[in-house]
């Protein structure tokens, strides 16, 4: 095993890069068979999940360099299959080898296909007017006849059935532009 690859490729797969390249790679079917290289993006700040991201912009690169993996057999000991350190390796060699066919491509001022994407955060529940959820019994449902009177006892039980912000990701457009073509999507200043 190589140890200092695989440090490497463990420091890059928590980066912003790492996470747009997964999005990239899951809406967008024309990059089967392409190194994803990502060259602008900006994830919303304030959500938890390191996928939302409000646009990618990037490009696809012809995958030339096939990267040679070790035997599954290195990676047997005793009979067992050390699935979670093969996969790990094998995702740091893909890495390395991408990055390797990147710079090299680009060394031959290769130009990628273009791709941008865009992501937007809404709350699902903006526009319903109801204070509690459909699915509250009608006792609780009552409550909200009069919501600023809390002297009721339900309402130690009422507040779960309250109809709560649900924030929800959704990727809205995905577009690839032909060689040579010029990108729409630029940095926002906020």
């Amino acid at each position: 095993m190589d140890e200092k690859l695989l440090k490497i490729y463990r420091e890059y797969a928590s980066t912003e890069e790492a996470f747009a390249i997964l999005l990239v790679k899951k809406h967008l079917a024309q990059s089967k068979g392409h190194w994803v290289d990502v060259t602008n993006s900006r994830r919303y700040e304030r959500s938890t999940d390191p996928m939302h991201f409000r646009f990618i912009a990037g490009g696809l690169y012809k995958r030339k360099i096939q990267p040679k993996y070790p035997p599954r057999s290195d990676y047997t000991l005793n009979g067992k299959f050390d699935e979670r350190g093969y996969y790990l390796m094998t995702r740091a060699i893909t890495w390395e080898a991408a990055y390797t066919d990147i710079e090299q491509q680009k060394a031959k001022r290769i130009i990628p296909l273009k791709f941008e994407l865009q992501g937007v955060i809404y709350d699902r529940n903006a526009g319903n007017k109801n204070f509690f959820k459909d699915d509250a019994p009608p006792e609780i449902k009552a409550l909200a006849n009069n919501l600023q009177d809390r002297t009721n006892p339900l309402w130690e039980r009422a507040l779960q059935y309250a109809n709560a912000p649900k924030f929800v990701y959704e990727v809205r457009k995905v577009r690839v532009f032909p060689s040579g073509a010029q990108q729409t999507i630029q940095a926002d200043a906020t």
